[in-house]
Order: C-alpha cells, then sequence, then structure tokens
C-alpha cells in the first residue's frame, strides 16, 4: 500500500533535516486539512511546536509539500532518516513508526485527559446540556410519543396535498 512523506514549513525554511514538520500519511492532504489543521482550530492539536507555528505563521502561508510517494515502509524508513531523534524542526518525537511515539508511557501511565470533560461533536453549538432524564429517555423527549388523532390527520393531508402536487396519486 503507497503511502506519502510530506513536509509543512515556513517559506523561509530551506533544510528538510532540520526545519519544519516531517509526517507520512496515506492521504496528506486529508492529513493537513483535518489531522493538522482543524485540530489546531477547534484546539485539540496534540503537537504543541506544530500548533505554536500555525499560529504564529498561519495556515495558509505555510508551505505543504508531498516529497514522496512510494510504499509505506520505505516512507517511514525516510522518516526515520530525516527525523532520526526527538524534537527536530516542528516535530516531537523521531520518525519511522506508525503512530509516532515520543515517550514510552510504561505499565502506570495515566491520560492527562482522564476525567477532563470535553465537548463532542455533536454537542458542539448547543448552548443546554441533556439532563440526565434525557439521556435515560434515550435522548429526544417525544421519541415514542403516540401522536392524537389530529395530528395524524393533519400529517396525511399535508402528504396528500404534497403528492397531489406533484402529480402523483395516494
Amino acid at each position: 500500500m503507497s503511502a506519502q512523506v510530506y513536509w509543512i514549513r515556513a517559506a523561509h525554511h530551506s533544510d528538510i533535516t532540520s526545519e519544519g514538520y516531517v509526517g507520512v500519511s496515506k492521504n496528506a492532504s486529508k492529513r493537513w486539512a483535518y489531522g493538522h489543521k482543524w485540530a489546531h482550530v477547534k484546539g485539540r492539536h496534540d503537537n504543541p511546536r506544530l500548533s505554536n507555528a500555525i499560529a504564529k505563521h498561519g495556515w495558509d502561508s505555510l508551505v505543504k509539500t508531498v516529497v514522496v510517494v512510494a510504499e509505506e515502509a520505505y516512507c517511514y524508513e525516510l522518516e526515520n532518516k530525516l527525523r532520526p531523534a526527538e524534537e527536530i524542526g516542528w516535530n516531537l518525537a523521531s520518525g519511522g513508526c506508525k503512530p509516532p511515539v515520543s515517550k514510552s508511557r510504561g505499565p502506570d501511565y495515566v491520560s492527562p485527559l482522564k476525567g477532563v470533560p470535553r465537548s463532542t461533536p455533536w454537542m458542539i453549538g448547543n448552548k443546554r446540556l441533556p439532563s440526565i432524564e434525557d439521556c435515560i429517555a434515550g435522548g429526544k423527549k417525544a421519541k415514542g410519543r403516540k401522536q392524537t388523532p389530529e395530528q395524524i390527520a393533519k400529517r396525511v393531508a399535508a402528504r396528500r396535498a404534497t403528492l397531489e402536487a406533484q402529480g402523483r396519486t395516494v
């Protein structure tokens, strides 16, 4: 399966071995849009060096280049040669592994986000969080509620009018 080695850099950077950010992805443009730009905008980027660079230079002024398109194993080998150690350029981890690992977590590792509430994508923009009762009931209060005969008649009449306007029959 093919992959891509990409380089994100400032316009004045010229040395791929020591400047900017080097990464590997199966689809670099998708990785740039969702893995880097979107994560930075939402404050979820896990690389503070790259996030600071995006904030400093602006996403649109950074130069994003696909360096090599080749087999996945070769791409990781090349990334390892370009980033043989931690903290080169905007990279935190050394290259050549999937996913990048900068520090060994060990058996007693506890995530710094454990117990920290984060908004989920379907809750973004909602002013009011659902109550416990709403969650237990399945999220929507009206779910499973019986309709009155008047509501049913109104819905049927609206459907018939729509079909009639389209020239179809019931």
